[in-house]
C-alpha cells in the first residue's frame, strides 16, 4: 500500500511539473515586478518615511539581492526535484535582479550624489561598500546583456563559463550588504548564509553526494 500510495504520488507530481512550470514563467515577471509597483505607489502616496531616497535605495538593494538568491538556486531546486523546466526561469530572475541592482546605483548617483563623480569616487575609496556594490552591478549588467541569444551564439562553447562570474556577483552583494550596515546589524548575514550555501552546493564534492543521493 506504501509503495503503491509513494508510486501514485510520484506520478502526480511528474504529471504536474511541465504545465506548474508554463505557469511560473509569467509568475515569475509578475512577482518581480511587485516591489518596483509598490515602490512606484509608496513613492506617489508619500509613504517612503522621513528619508524617502534611503528608504528606496535599501528596498532596491534588498530586492536585487533576493532575486539574485533566487536565480542562484534554481539549479539546486531542479537537481533535488528532477524539474528541469525549472531552468526557464534563471534567466529572468537575473534580469530582474540586474534591473533592481540598476535601480538601486541610479538612485545612488543620482539622488544622493546628483551625478558629482568626484564626490562619488571619494567615497568609494573610503567606503569599500560602494566599490564593492558597484562591482557587482557592473558584472550583472554584462551577464545581462551577454543573456540574449545574439551573444550565446557569438560566445560560443565559453558562454557557460563567462555566465561562473554570476557567482562572484553573489559574493560581492553579500558583502556589499554587510559592509553597508553598520556592525553588529544582523539583517544582511541571513541572505549571506543562504548565498554560500547555494555556492557550496555548487562544489564537486557536494555535487557528487547529491548525485548519489538523490
Amino acid at each position: 500500500m506504501q509503495i503503491w500510495t509513494s508510486l501514485r504520488t510520484s506520478k502526480s507530481w511528474k504529471d504536474l511539473k511541465k504545465p506548474l512550470g508554463t505557469i511560473l514563467h509569467p509568475l515569475v515577471h509578475i512577482a518581480s515586478a511587485v516591489p518596483l509597483l509598490v515602490g512606484l505607489w509608496d513613492f506617489w502616496q508619500r509613504n517612503l518615511g522621513a528619508n524617502p531616497i534611503q528608504e528606496i535605495t535599501h528596498r532596491t538593494g534588498k530586492t536585487a539581492i533576493l532575486l539574485l538568491i533566487l536565480s542562484l538556486a534554481i539549479s539546486p531546486l531542479r537537481q533535488l526535484l528532477k524539474w528541469n523546466q525549472l531552468n526557464k526561469l534563471r534567466r529572468p530572475l537575473g534580469l530582474w535582479a540586474a534591473f533592481y541592482a540598476g535601480v538601486h546605483f541610479s538612485i545612488y548617483v543620482v539622488l544622493d550624489y546628483g551625478f558629482q563623480w568626484n564626490a562619488l569616487l571619494a567615497n568609494s575609496l573610503t567606503n569599500k561598500f560602494i566599490l564593492l556594490g558597484f562591482t557587482t552591478g557592473v558584472l550583472l549588467l554584462l551577464l545581462s546583456i551577454t543573456s540574449l541569444t545574439y551573444f550565446q551564439k557569438k560566445i560560443g562553447k565559453n558562454w557557460k563559463k563567462l555566465h561562473r562570474f554570476v557567482y562572484a556577483a553573489g559574493i560581492l552583494a553579500a558583502l556589499h550588504f554587510i559592509l553597508a550596515v553598520k556592525p553588529g546589524v544582523l539583517r544582511p548575514w541571513p541572505y549571506a548564509l543562504v548565498m554560500a550555501l547555494l555556492l557550496l552546493f555548487r562544489l564537486p564534492p557536494v555535487q557528487a553526494w547529491v548525485k548519489k543521493t538523490i
